[in-house]
Order: C-alpha cells, then sequence, then structure tokens
C-alpha cells in the first residue's frame, strides 16, 4: 500500500469506530463500507441485505475461486481509550476490532483494482460475527461461488505487533448460551411449604455443571460459565416461584458440547419432575468449532516467510469463539491472528482499539496469497 492508501483506509477505520453498531444494526457501516469500496475501486459489488460482498474477475477461467472474510460489527463495552474518534453510540465500542478487520478488506479491494488475479477473487464483509448469526448466512456464498479457499484474520494483544499468529487444527472453540428456566408454584414467604421454589433446583445444577466439567467423561477440555441467574424478587413476603440460570458451554469439540448440554438439560428436567416444576431451555449465539486446513494454512506460511514475517504457533486453541467455522465446514480455509504488539490492551476491554500499524501488513499478506497461484 502507498501513503496515500494507507491513511484512506486509516481515515476509513476510524469513521467506522466512531459508529460502531451492534450485532444485526449495522446499518451504517454495512452502507459506509459498500459506498466505499463501490466508489474507490473497479469490484463488483453485490448487495446481500445485512452483508455484501464484492467481486473481481480473474483472467484465469480454470483456477479455483478465493475468498476472503471479514466481520463489521462492534460489542456493548463502553469506551475508555483515548482517541479522537470515540465511539458515538453510548455503551457500543469496536472493542474487538472488527472496523480493522473490515477496513483491511477495503485495503485489499483498493490493491485488487491495480491489478487482475489469476483467479476469481471474493471479499466478504459480514455482519453479526459477536452472535455467531452473520457466519452462517454469509457462508452459504463458498458453496454458492465454488470457492475453493477461504481466509480471515483477527488482530491479537499478547504477540509481537505484526507477527503471524496460527495453529494448526482446531485454533477456536466451539460455543453456545445454554438458558435454563424453572416455573415452580408461589406461596407467603411465611409458608414456603405450600408453594415450590427453584432455588435448590438451579444451585444443584449449578453444581452437577461444574461436576461434570471436571470429569474424566470428556476426552477434551470442556468449559460451563456460569454468567447469568436469577430467582425469584426481592419480595421478601414472597416465596420465589420462578427462576434461570444461564451458562456458556464451550469445548474444543462441537460433540462433546452437545453432550454437556445433553446431560444439563437432562438433570435440569430431572429437577423438575421430582419436584413438580415446568422446565424450559433456550440456546443463544451458538458457534461451531473453526479448524484451519493445512493446505491453506500452509498458502499463508509460505507468504509469510517470503514477506520476512514472525510466525508464532499456538500451543493450545484460542478459547474464544468464531464464527468464521461455518465456512472452513463448507471449503478449505485458514484464520490466522496477526500481533497487535506484546502489551497492547486486551479484545474486550474498554481501553482496547485496532491497532493501525498492522493495516498494511494484512493487506500485503492478503493480495500475496491471491496472487499465490
Amino acid at each position: 500500500m502507498n501513503k496515500e492508501q494507507l491513511d484512506e483506509i486509516i481515515s476509513l477505520r476510524h469513521t467506522l469506530h466512531e459508529h460502531a453498531e451492534l450485532s444485526m444494526q449495522e446499518t451504517f457501516t454495512k452502507g459506509y463500507l459498500y459506498d466505499f469500496v463501490k466508489k474507490h475501486t473497479d469490484l463488483t459489488v453485490v448487495d446481500k441485505g445485512r452483508w455484501f460482498y464484492a467481486f473481481k474477475k480473474g483472467n484465469d477461467e480454470t483456477k479455483t475461486p478465493m475468498a476472503f472474510r471479514a466481520d463489521f460489527d462492534a460489542v456493548a463495552i463502553q469506551e475508555t481509550c483515548h482517541v479522537p474518534y470515540l465511539s458515538k453510540n453510548p455503551g457500543v465500542g469496536h472493542k474487538c476490532g472488527h472496523d480493522g478487520h473490515a477496513s483491511v478488506l477495503c485495503g485489499l479491494a483498493l490493491a485488487l483494482s491495480e491489478t487482475t488475479p489469476p483467479q476469481d477473487t471474493y471479499l466478504v464483509f459480514q455482519h453479526a460475527e459477536e452472535t455467531g448469526e452473520g457466519g452462517e448466512e454469509c457462508a452459504q456464498l463458498m458453496e454458492e461461488k465454488k470457492i475453493g479457499r477461504v481466509f480471515a484474520f483477527h488482530n491479537r494483544s499478547g504477540y509481537p505487533r505484526h507477527a503471524v499468529v496460527y495453529r494448526k487444527g482446531l485454533t477456536q472453540c466451539a460455543s453456545k448460551g445454554l438458558t435454563i428456566s424453572f416455573t415452580g408454584k408461589p406461596a407467603h414467604a411465611s409458608q414456603p411449604e405450600d408453594g415450590i421454589n427453584p432455588a435448590e433446583a438451579i444451585a444443584t445444577l449449578i453444581l452437577y455443571a461444574g461436576e461434570l466439567v471436571r470429569s474424566q467423561r470428556f476426552t477434551e477440555m470442556v468449559l460451563c460459565s456460569v454468567i447469568h441467574t436469577e430467582i425469584g424478587h426481592k419480595n421478601f413476603g414472597v416465596n420465589a416461584s420462578a427462576g434461570e440460570v444461564s451458562m456458556t458451554l464451550r469445548a474444543n469439540r462441537e460433540d462433546e458440547m452437545d453432550t454437556l448440554e445433553l446431560l444439563l438439560r437432562n438433570k435440569a428436567q430431572c429437577l423438575a419432575n421430582e419436584q413438580g416444576m415446568q422446565v424450559a431451555f433456550a440456546i443463544s449465539d451458538p458457534f461451531p468449532e473453526t479448524r484451519n486446513h493445512d493446505d491453506a494454512l500452509q498458502a499463508v506460511l509460505t507468504v509469510a516467510k517470503k514477506q520476512n514475517l514472525k510466525t508464532i504457533e499456538m500451543d493450545q486453541p484460542w478459547r474464544a469463539s468464531e464464527d468464521f467455522g461455518y465456512y472452513t465446514k463448507k471449503t478449505s480455509g485458514a484464520m490466522i491472528y496477526i500481533g497487535n504488539g506484546e502489551d497492547y490492551p486486551m479484545v474486550h476491554t474498554g481501553d482496547y482499539d485496532f491497532c493501525d500499524e498492522i493495516i498494511p501488513t494484512v493487506v500485503d499478506l492478503f493480495y500475496a496469497l491471491a496472487f499465490m497461484y
């Protein structure tokens, strides 16, 4: 990237940062990115409603199409960093760096406008990564366009700036939110024996969840994080009759996460039956496991070596979930990470802001991948 292009992309990133929007609400963000690519590049831009993709036709029809994906939603975290382009939406901020991810893809679009890659190349601008909804929807393009490889990146703090961080195979865990709700029978607080209070069942279930994840039942890592519980209301004259507990289930393997969920459901149903309560279940924010394919990851590492970028292999998968797993279920792909710096603020904190210095690093890496064959 030349300096003029980089300045333009950084300015774009700062504008996106100022207008941070939550998942499924990214009206300004999607429109601003769409207009930028349409105005500043020669790529064909296709509007898909909540998301869009840009397309550059290759010069060799025998080559398999390739894709690059970036997300553009923000999270419900108040900013505490000190930058002149703070979010204008109270309580919503680009604290995961998706403003930077999308800006990198715009930088790649600028670069592709100046030449023609060998294969048809698609740039996927995806909504709603934080809830997992966007990836499931956008990944259908992989089959529709018969895309052979897809690449994405996430910025990561705690690693040297510009370093390419990666993991073979499983690179990010599967997760889902599980809410279990009990409905018993109301009674006066002076006569609790006349009612059915779900407190004991919820407490038992929470303890049972802890026993499960510490047991030898699972072959790989499983986690169950209690994120919220509520029983009754703060009325000292009324015995509680309804309550719920919400947990985030997380695992290296989706099948073991599903087993954990089934065991929790069965336990909750047994408790409800024993105590004469009704029980209901709800799932939120499901994410698949994200697994890198060897051929796609090797392509990244080959380019990184040619560009003299430091590469670091992770010993363990990143526990945070990523809906890029929907793409790698459809075709070969790789999710990599670019270091922000060892002491850089962590994502999903108020002090974090995407590191603009890594923008040209990723644009150059992706550009080289587009011309690898």
